[in-house]
């Protein structure tokens, strides 16, 4: 598991149980099966949920949020 290291405890935390369920909901999608298109489509939602996740926490604590909004834009085509 990719964890996140930061001075902001609070801001950590979050980000690391938002990678802990993006990994969750990963496997989960790769368990239930389906064409590829389906598992696909689940795996993307689960990332950008952890992106979103991640940027809200980096906002509610006066975090530079940048780098997780464009990680989500390359995913979705949307920085929000």
């Amino acid at each position: 598991m990719s964890m996140t290291q930061h001075e902001n405890k609070v801001f950590q935390t979050a980000a690391n149980n938002a990678e802990s369920l993006r990994q969750i909901l990963v496997d989960a999608a790769v368990k239930a099966g389906g064409s590829s298109t389906t598992v696909t489509a689940a795996i993307k939602t689960a990332e950008a949920a952890y992106f979103r996740s991640v940027i809200a926490s980096a906002v509610a604590n006066g975090i530079e949020a940048g780098v997780w909004r464009e990680g989500l834009f390359e995913l979705t085509g949307s920085r929000t």
